[in-house]
């Protein structure tokens, strides 16, 4: 597994991305383009929400996100990263992509001209002037990559919605297992970040790697409500 930096938008200029790799004398040569940063986020509040597809979070109406106003100035209202298809029923203010049919679908609609949207950088470079790139071009799951990016734009508070596929850890379940190990990974590295996982239950079922950690933690909707000043 890629091992994550702890790195932040505010000083974050771009990178380097592989465009080819040639076998010459014995060696992989990588040739590469420069990918610079083009997202300047103006404000960032407290608090993120990133949302991903697993159905435990049907219960729960999302345009009270879309709605949220986050008090004074708006200095606690819930910036959203969302993933995958999710654009379909809610914009989020920023939508993170890695399956290949959901970002061919963007790359011919015109919501990427209005929406920012993150992918990794074979699709960057496939669509251009399409995407944005993922800092660090991260192999993880969307899940793990949205609460990432929350984390990057500088986000001290993480909530987390939809997310399913965290709560089995052995290795009879490579996706799950991955998975885990990805948003291990995200938990770990920002560890001053706090991440809650939001759940119509406070007690469901949750891996014990994930719970473990001194900066996770676990609520129900009603919890998330009153706590995100949500309503």
């Amino acid at each position: 597994m890629q091992k994550l930096r702890q790195i932040y938008r505010s000083n974050y200029t771009g990178e380097n991305v592989v465009t080819t790799l040639t076998y010459e004398g014995g060696d992989w040569k990588p040739e590469t383009e420069m990918v610079p940063n083009s997202v300047f986020t103006t404000h960032t509040t407290s608090q993120a929400i990133a949302i991903a597809n697993g159905p435990s979070r049907n219960g729960f109406d999302l345009t009270h996100i879309a709605n949220h106003k986050g008090g004074l100035f708006g200095v606690d209202r819930l910036q959203s990263y969302g993933c995958n298809s999710i654009y379909n029923e809610f914009t989020p203010d920023f939508l993170i992509a890695i399956d290949d049919e959901v970002i061919a679908n963007l790359a011919d609609s015109e919501y990427t001209a209005d929406n920012i949207v993150y992918v990794q950088g074979e699709n960057v470079l496939k669509y251009p002037g399409k995407f944005y790139l993922i800092p660090q071009n991260v192999s993880y799951d969307a899940g793990s990559l949205a609460a990432y990016m929350a984390c990057f734009d500088g986000h001290t508070k993480v909530y987390l919605m939809g997310y399913d596929s965290y709560d089995e850890t052995t290795t009879d379940h490579p996706t799950a297992t991955f998975f885990i190990k990805s948003l291990l990974s995200v938990i770990q590295t920002y560890n001053e970040v706090e991440f809650v996982r939001v759940m119509p239950t406070s007690n469901y079922s949750c891996s014990t790697e994930l719970s473990s950690q001194p900066n996770f933690r676990q609520i129900d909707f009603r919890d998330f409500v009153l706590e995100a000043d949500i309503g």
